[in-house]
């Protein structure tokens, strides 16, 4: 994803249609947006070979015992900020324009299991996050262009993030554990945004949203089998995840 978005900005440089500045500047955007704990991050599900805490008896001995258990770590932050640039790709008409735009956010948030989930699963323990989007993005109305005088709009957009949480490691994790599980993750998002007008210049009310694929396991992070209410053997799932409602300001309108 960090190469996608470099990628772009390259492209955009080397473009001959924009060695004007001026003609740059009336595509280009930016913006600073920011939330306050709506912004929730659960990192995909793992099963590894790990041990379970438990110990066992081999050859009277006792040693750790080892079993596929699952790994999953959360996040929402306290809060979250970030730069959105973007640039209008293709003008429709001056109310509306297909754009790309990459709203890059640094998170301040405790990692640690995630809330309310079903079964026991272990997890990393950390701190912040980062999370880079790359959207294609549809503009009508307010905000779209320069030269449009709505004073309501929206946009509605689809694309993939690279999400990483834990920046900061607080745990000590086995050899066995350290290697995977605090890697960062790609998953497809979409967002919707509501534009309004505010002192000089539009404002965005956003909200994003994206999930990965569903992995299902067998045991519990004890190692103990998954049973429901009345015993039978079951299996447990969950999948990553990603939320956050936040406001952004355009800052060279």
């Amino acid at each position: 994803m960090k190469k996608l978005i470099v990628l772009f900005a390259f492209s955009i440089c080397l473009n001959p249609s924009l060695y004007a500045q001026e003609e740059f500047n009336d595509d280009f955007f930016i913006s600073f947006h920011s939330t306050a704990y709506f912004d929730f991050i659960w990192t995909p599900l793992k099963v590894q070979f790990a041990p379970t805490g438990n110990t066992i008896i081999v050859d009277g001995q006792e040693q750790p015992e080892f079993k596929n258990i699952p790994f999953q770590s959360f996040t929402n932050n306290i809060f979250s900020f970030g730069i959105e640039p973007r640039y209008n790709i293709k003008q429709l008409d001056e109310n509306s324009a297909i754009a790309l735009a990459s709203p890059i956010s640094i998170g301040l948030g405790q990692v640690t299991q995630p809330p309310l989930a079903n079964h026991s699963v272990g997890s990393i323990e950390g701190f912040g996050s980062i999370q880079i989007p790359l959207y294609a993005k549809l503009y009508v109305g307010s905000g779209s262009t320069y030269e449009t005088e709505k004073d309501y709009g929206i946009s509605l957009g689809l694309g993939f993030e690279f999400n990483k949480i834990g920046l900061l490691r607080f745990d000590n994790p086995s050899d066995i554990e350290a290697n995977d599980l605090n890697k960062g993750f790609v998953l497809p998002v979409a967002s919707l945004g509501i534009h309004f007008w505010r002192g000089y210049s539009p404002v965005e009310l956003n909200i994003k949203y994206g999930q990965g694929q569903t992995v299902e396991y067998d045991f519990d992070r004890n190692g103990d089998v998954i049973t429901d209410n009345v015993g039978r053997i079951i299996k447990g799932s969950s999948k990553a995840r990603v939320f956050r409602a936040s406001i952004s300001y355009l800052l060279n309108y």
